[in-house]
């Protein structure tokens, strides 16, 4: 396939960015594939300007301290009121020193209590397994193909069902459930900001009888 080079990313003749040049980049900020795809075809694969716009999506803060390793943390529980549904979930930080403070203790309450209600199952679009993504994108390409459309807006069609579809699932996109107009993940890249350590989502679990 012949390449061209746009700024420091290779894309090929059209406009595809390279898988190479997404690892790269995610590597660099810890940012998700999807924001990070997005990224570089926004900026037209120059690595620099999609640095920016992942900043400017994700929030500096966030971006510069994704890289960061996370090495403590907590466990937090929430049981419903009922008793009948509860739920639990890890949250990461650098130091103990944060992972302490009664306020990030309340964001890890905070998560479990959304996870008990909105019932995600999956942390993020890049963790839904690929076997489930590919039967979804099976079934929404049948739908679509009934439509008298062209091929690429077929294709867009398909993608935006699928982030939908999936976004809905995720727990960092889901509308949190104590304020649904800014996102989970915007909640998470807040805390960032605030306590000044890079702070991610482990596993979760959610129990209902």
């Amino acid at each position: 396939m012949p390449r061209r080079i746009v700024g420091a990313v290779e894309v090929d003749i059209r406009g595809m960015v390279l898988a190479k040049d997404i690892k790269e980049l995610r590597e660099k900020t810890g940012a998700g594939i999807a924001d990070v795809k997005k990224a570089l075809e926004e900026s037209g694969g120059d690595a620099a300007k999609a640095e920016l716009w992942l900043e400017r999506k994700l929030g500096s803060a966030a971006v510069k301290k994704a890289s960061r390793e996370t090495k403590a943390g907590v466990i937090e529980m929430y049981l419903h009121s009922n008793g009948r549904i509860s739920s639990m979930v890890e949250l990461f930080c650098e130091t103990d020193f944060v992972a302490r403070n009664p306020d990030f203790k309340k964001l890890a309450h905070d998560l479990a209590m959304h996870i008990a209600a909105a019932s995600p199952l999956y942390v993020s679009l890049d963790s839904v397994p690929e076997w489930t993504w590919d039967a979804e994108k099976i079934r929404f390409e049948e739908e679509v193909a009934k439509m008298d459309k062209p091929e690429n807006i077929k294709n867009n069609i398909v993608s935006g069902k699928l982030k939908t579809h999936f976004g809905g699932l995720s727990l960092l996109s889901q509308p949190f459930v104590k304020d649904e107009d800014r996102a989970v993940g915007d909640i998470v890249n807040e805390a960032i900001g605030r306590f000044g350590e890079n702070i991610k989502v482990g596993r979760f679990a959610r129990f209902e009888i």
